[in-house]
């Protein structure tokens, strides 16, 4: 056996520390690399963010506008069924219901099969 020498143990430690090094090396890249695709998702997920803000923002003032149309649609027909109610008597309202029996009864009749003269 031969015998080994001082440096030739030196000079296998150092390459151990050299390989390592350049395993460290390439680590810290790929920390690196990582480091900056994260940084990028992470501000387009922001940026994503602030466009569903705005997004929603204009969507809850759209709902508003939308429930203050509908509120004052309604309020409008009411205030007119209101006011047909009022302007409508007891005797045009008993006018109006047997017109509307009549116009039920010849429908009846129609459906029976019974021709009306031209």
């Amino acid at each position: 056996m031969s015998q080994i020498n001082s440096e030739e143990i030196l000079s296998s430690e150092i390459s151990s520390y050299e390989e390592l090094l350049a395993k460290s090396l390439q680590l810290q890249d790929r920390v690196k690399e990582t480091q900056a695709s994260l940084e990028a998702a992470y501000s387009g997920v922001i940026n994503a963010k602030h466009v569903f803000e705005e997004i929603k923002k204009e969507n809850i003032e759209e709902l508003r506008v939308f429930r203050h149309v509908v509120t004052r649609e309604a309020a409008e027909i009411t205030r007119s069924i209101k006011q047909l109610k009022s302007n409508l008597d007891a005797k045009s309202l008993s006018e109006i219901r047997e017109y509307v029996a009549l116009c039920e009864r010849l429908k009846t009749l129609q459906d029976a099969g019974f021709k009306f003269p031209v």
